[in-house]
């Protein structure tokens, strides 16, 4: 007989612990013939930030599991496959901080020095640039819905002295929210040349917020960033650090079937008022970017698209990233580490 399939409406497991973290390693001779490890909130994989930017100075995303993702942001929200990269790099340096609890600077000698170590050419300057305003000021909030079944006289106290308490369940329904600054400050220099009008980034110093440290290091999942950085796609990303992150919660006896419609929720969502047709053509692409997964990226994934396009099933899976192992630098190697 096959395998049991244990079948989920939830795509994301509960993180109760925190990662492990990596040591670090010796420094890079050439980033381009080595992987680099980085880390990402476990969050942000099951709600990101938008594809595109949406020139908006807040953005809304429900995943599934009853929670959702706000971004604020003062001028713009940070968006797109650099957001994303800027992200993991602040998570990384957060989650690398010897210091727990407070505040982590993070300082660069210039934006060369940033791009070398995000793995991006001079010409992506501006695109960081950007993002990085993005985050300047900005926030993300939390929120989560949960509704279970209790007995009712477990409530007894709320109601008034004389007053009928139930015999049966009541209906329980609890929203938790937060929210947490990406960063307490940003310093940089702008060197002009007055003559040509060229300008130029020096150094520049990012102070990460005390609660935004705390959060990356307890809930933080480590991915390949070599790998990340070169899906050009941005809900490829979100798929690739999802199948990584869940991954991690598989157990091998127990496959997991993941329907097509949770799977549109988290990565695609469309609007309820939608045309149908939306939500097949959003479906297709995340099978697509799967296939794509697979094929260049995470050839270890062992997954099954179902033929019907009821869903997929995830088995459990070599894990791409291993502690110590000698094919990963970590991304901020090259600035000695933290």
């Amino acid at each position: 007989m096959g395998k049991k399939i244990h079948r989920e409406n939830s795509l994301v497991p509960i993180d109760t612990s925190a990662d492990e973290l990596f040591e670090s390693l010796n420094q890079l001779e050439t980033q381009k013939t080595k992987n680099v490890l980085s880390y990402i909130p476990s969050f942000f994989t099951t709600a990101s930030l938008p594809f595109k930017n949406i020139n908006k100075t807040e953005f809304i995303r429900k995943a599934s599991n009853g929670i959702s993702l706000i971004l604020n942001s003062p001028t713009n929200v940070p968006f797109g496959k650099y957001g994303r990269l800027i992200l993991s790099v602040f998570t990384t340096h957060a989650v690398l901080s010897k210091e727990k609890n407070v505040p982590v600077i993070v300082e660069f000698d210039s934006l060369s020095q940033l791009l070398n170590e995000m793995q991006l050419p001079r010409q992506r300057g501006k695109d960081i640039l950007e993002q990085l305003s993005c985050f300047t000021r900005a926030t993300f909030s939390f929120e989560k819905k949960e509704e279970i079944q209790l007995q009712a006289n477990l409530f007894k106290e709320l109601y008034e002295p004389g007053e009928k308490v139930p015999k049966g369940p009541v209906e329980v329904k609890t929203t938790t929210t937060g929210t947490i600054l990406f960063t307490d400050g940003v310093q940089f220099q702008e060197i002009i040349d007055p003559s040509s009008k060229s300008q130029r980034v020096g150094k520049f110093k990012i102070i990460l917020s005390a609660n935004f440290a705390a959060f990356c290091q307890t809930h933080a999942v480590p991915i390949n960033y070599t790998v990340y950085k070169d899906i050009t796609s941005p809900v490829g990303k979100d798929i690739y650090a999802w199948l990584v992150y869940r991954n991690n919660g598989l157990m091998a006896e127990k496959p997991v079937f993941i329907p097509r419609d949770k799977l549109v929720e988290q990565f695609m969502p469309v609007a309820e008022d939608s045309d149908p047709k939306i939500a097949n053509v959003n479906y297709s692409r995340i099978i697509d970017q799967i296939k794509e997964i697979k094929k260049e990226y995470y050839p270890e994934l062992k997954v099954d698209i179902d033929k019907t396009g009821a869903g997929i099933t995830l088995f459990k899976s070599p894990t791409p990233v291993l502690a110590d192992d000698v094919r990963y630098a970590l991304i901020s190697s090259d600035l000695g580490g933290l």
